[in-house]
């Protein structure tokens, strides 16, 4: 395990939508977070933090174009 920075912070990103069966995952392997998470979010420096919607021109800096329309289309 890594060294912690003292005062440093512990950041899970999760959307509910993870937890359902979408492009985004296998099956439900997330259906029981972020409840799972418990013991980890009980400590002072872990936070857990919803994703915020992502933009048209951001999600291209890291895929190509053709995937929005496919993740348009998935009914999350």
């Amino acid at each position: 395990m890594g060294a912690r920075t003292p005062g440093g912070i512990t950041g899970i990103f999760y959307h509910p939508s993870f937890s359902r069966r979408s492009y985004l995952t296998t099956g439900r392997r997330l259906a029981d977070f972020p409840a799972a998470l418990a013991s980890l979010l009980a400590h002072p420096h872990v936070i857990l933090r919803e994703c915020p919607s992502a933009t048209d021109d951001l999600i291209l800096l890291a895929h190509d174009p053709g995937l929005i329309p496919q993740v348009e289309a998935d009914p999350l």
